[in-house]
């Protein structure tokens, strides 16, 4: 008989922590059952389930967590489910995002309940002529059904985890110049969980983040290879995001503030303080899986006394474009344009190596392009010649 092996990894973890959350529990859950609309999810795609509870059920949690149960000896793959819309009756939607990777025949199932179990078939969409046509077609039939109570493209929907990915991650090399890397790293935590007292009775505030990017410039011809400037960005924000999840496409709002600074004092010290708004809207090709992205994103100054005419240079905002698929080619685009009729822009190309189970974190061949002013805080006002770089990205 084949000793059992002790878990190991970071997969080990997510399901101990979930097993955890099962043991504090509410009794009732044990007679939960899962349902879906349909028995066929995508892979990378959003997926809808029904919970079942008892009649009168009160109190359905805004996450629950669930794993994915791969056939025969597979792993369980950790995930969680995110409420959407109000309950109807002794149901309640459940939404979340079916990792890439995974495909095949799969049994859904909840730890909170021994009951909740659920068979799915996961496999790439066959494309059909109407397109997004037939995917609109089975929302409305979703939406008539008499099982559930549709959702509105009003639904505020917070991300599942507090710790998440903010700004690409990505490190590349070359220009000229000198030659030079450029590395930057991001995350944003959400403050306020779920659960808590204060979001319950104020719901708005499950959208307030802190986030952190730091960007650096590293020189690789000089002698010291010194790093040439390094940029540092917290800042604090509220974040909603309205999406249809049959559909896809989705509108995320953003507003706060952000301290920009490159760490330095004296004459070579940069920094400045703005209030900033931004929408990040993505809508879906015909096909389903290839999309548009636009970003635009607004400035006030509230201090910009180390570098005063910063706005000649920057202006008063930048335009984010992207297009492409997450499983494909991506193309992003930032554009800005300061007052001066001068300004900047980045091009980003990246395509996927390999990808992963957690968080849709995956390995991808980067190039970046960067012309005009700015490629650093401390050189806002200095024009360089066209940047070409290539290495990879870890979240693009």
């Amino acid at each position: 008989m084949r000793n059992p092996q002790p878990d190991r990894g970071p997969r080990a973890a997510l399901l101990a922590l979930l097993l955890a959350v099962a043991a504090t529990a509410p009794a009732r859950a044990a007679d939960w059952l899962l349902a879906a609309p349909t028995p066929k999810v995508m892979p990378g795609q959003t997926f809808e389930v029904i919970v079942i509870g008892e009649p009168g059920e009160k109190g359905w949690p805004h996450r629950l967590p669930a794993l994915i149960e791969l056939p025969g000896d597979g792993p369980h793959v950790a995930t969680e489910l995110t409420a959407m819309g109000a309950p109807a009756a002794s149901r309640q939607r459940y939404f979340g995002q079916w990792p890439l990777e995974i495909q095949g025949v799969v049994a859904l199932t909840l730890p909170e309940a021994d009951s909740a179990r659920l068979l799915l078939e996961a496999a790439p969409a066959t494309p059909v002529p109407e397109g997004r046509q037939a995917q609109a077609a089975m929302a409305a039939a979703v939406a008539d059904s008499d099982i559930i109570a549709p959702a509105t493209a009003a639904d505020t929907v917070v991300e599942p985890t507090p710790l998440g990915f903010h700004e690409p991650l990505y490190i590349v090399l070359g220009g000229k110049h000198p030659k030079s890397a450029r590395y930057q790293l991001s995350f944003r935590y959400r403050l306020f969980d779920t659960r808590s007292v204060i979001s319950r009775n104020l719901p708005v505030i499950q959208g307030l983040y802190f986030a952190f990017t730091q960007t650096s410039l590293w020189d690789l011809e000089s002698e010291s290879k010194p790093f040439r400037d390094t940029s540092f960005r917290p800042s604090l924000f509220f974040q909603w995001k309205a999406i249809n999840p049959p559909l896809g496409d989705s509108l995320a709002l953003a507003a706060g503030y952000e301290h920009e600074s490159n760490g330095r004092d004296g004459a070579e010290s940069r920094s400045i303080d703005t209030w900033f708004a931004r929408a990040d809207l993505r809508y879906h090709l015909p096909d389903g899986k290839t999309y548009i992205g636009i970003e635009p994103k607004v400035l006030h100054y509230m201090d910009k006394s180390d570098n005063r005419d910063i706005a000649r240079y920057r202006g008063y905002g930048q335009l984010g474009l992207r297009i492409g698929r997450d499983s494909a080619l991506m193309l992003t685009a930032i554009l800005r344009r300061g007052t001066a009729g001068v300004g900047s822009t980045q091009l980003d190309l990246s395509y996927p190596l390999r990808t992963s189970i957690f968080s849709g974190v995956g390995t991808f061949f980067h190039v970046q392009y960067f012309n005009g002013y700015g490629q650093t805080l401390l050189e806002y006002n200095e024009s360089r010649h066209p940047q070409i770089r290539v290495g990879v990205s870890l979240v693009r």
